[in-house]
């Protein structure tokens, strides 16, 4: 997957981060930006769920965080992929830490909360419940298709169940 240049994703963060920008806004804008449709998808997509995973890792130390994301293939098939993978995602997250640590909080707050991640974190909370322990799902990227990543490698246990069901079917007929 191609480098995604930062100044790209610190211009979508600025448009999204913007108090009282709307959806439409947000949308078009980032894709005058892009010039790729594909890309300002990923860049809506993946930059507030970096802000999230940011400040949810802040919210508790116990709280078990993702490293994956899940999209769709053409077929239907669902994937999970390791966030390195996206290298908006990468990017996205390092600036976050950045801004939380050294910027300008309304502006990262503006983009955390467009998070679904976060969303969980805060239902959650709001409904009582305890977060220490609780393990944190990755995101669905709904409007991004799995083809776009490397199709990630089977761990050894899902090859050995793989080869022993092919070997049962072998013997069926």
């Amino acid at each position: 997957m191609n480098v995604v240049p930062i100044e790209l994703i610190e211009q979508s963060i600025a448009i999204i981060g913007r108090t009282g920008v709307t959806e439409n806004e947000i949308e078009s804008e980032v894709l005058a930006l892009a010039q790729d449709q594909m890309l300002a998808r990923r860049l809506i997509d993946c930059v507030p769920e970096a802000f999230g995973i940011v400040l949810a890792a802040h919210v508790s130390s116990e709280l078990i965080l993702p490293t994956e994301f899940s999209a769709k293939t053409n077929q239907g098939e669902w994937g999970w992929f390791k966030f390195e993978v996206e290298p908006v995602f990468g990017t996205a997250f390092k600036l976050a830490q950045q801004m939380f640590h050294h910027g300008t909080r309304e502006v990262f707050q503006n983009i955390a909360v467009r998070s679904a991640m976060l969303n969980t974190v805060n239902n959650l909370l709001n409904a009582g419940g305890k977060i220490e322990g609780a393990v944190l799902s990755g995101p669905v990227m709904l409007g991004i298709p799995a083809e776009l990543y490397p199709k990630p490698k089977k761990s050894l246990i899902e090859r050995f169940f793989a080869w022993r069901l092919a070997c049962m079917r072998k013997t069926k007929s």
